[in-house]
């Protein structure tokens, strides 16, 4: 099963412990967004240069 989480700030692992904590642990973490950038549009393996 896949879940979405969106947090403000995290710290150290802390995904990983919450879902370890509830009984589901974290097998596969994939970052969609960070800050302004994202990685819409993208294929796996695929990469863009980053813009000012």
């Amino acid at each position: 099963a896949w879940l979405e989480l969106v947090i403000r700030e995290g710290k150290n692992r802390q995904v990983r412990r919450m879902t370890a904590r509830v009984g589901f642990p974290t097998l596969r973490l994939v970052r969609w967004r960070i800050g302004d950038w994202t990685l819409a549009g993208l294929a796996p393996g695929e990469w863009r240069p980053l813009t000012k």
